[in-house]
């Protein structure tokens, strides 16, 4: 873990990735409006399989290969267990995410912290590190 500490993910890269997977799940909730349309008459069904499949990549994506988001991958960061160094599991990852959208600037503010884990990554046991 000492080696670890000095390769933390910085305040700044971590909040712009936070920003950039609520984009993608943006995104993903969007494509799903759109594209269901066609096939699906309720507008009330639509939007919920477009909530779940958005909701599924936020709440998820930290468990995706190597601990990368989509917006972890494009900053070089990584989720990993703190004890062990291993990547991010599916668990730790719903563990880590799903009350972000509900605490997440109080969340946030924890990233400012020496051990720059937020409330989530305490719950998970993670960390974000710089690859």
């Amino acid at each position: 873990m000492s080696n670890l500490l000095c390769s933390l993910a910085s305040p700044g890269k971590r909040y712009l990735g936070q920003f950039i997977d609520f984009a993608i799940a943006w995104l993903i909730f969007l494509f799903f409006i759109v594209s269901l349309k066609p096939f699906i008459t309720q507008q009330h069904d639509i939007d919920i399989i477009a909530l779940i499949f958005s909701g599924l990549y936020y709440v998820f994506c930290d468990a995706l290969p190597r601990g990368k988001s989509v917006g972890k991958l494009f900053l070089k960061m990584s989720v990993i267990d703190k004890d062990n160094g291993q990547y991010c599991s599916l668990w730790q990852s719903f563990v880590r995410n799903v009350l972000n959208p509900i605490i997440g600037i109080v969340d946030g503010l924890f990233i400012l912290s020496k051990k720059r884990q937020r409330l989530g990554d305490m719950a998970a046991n993670t960390i974000v590190i710089n690859l």
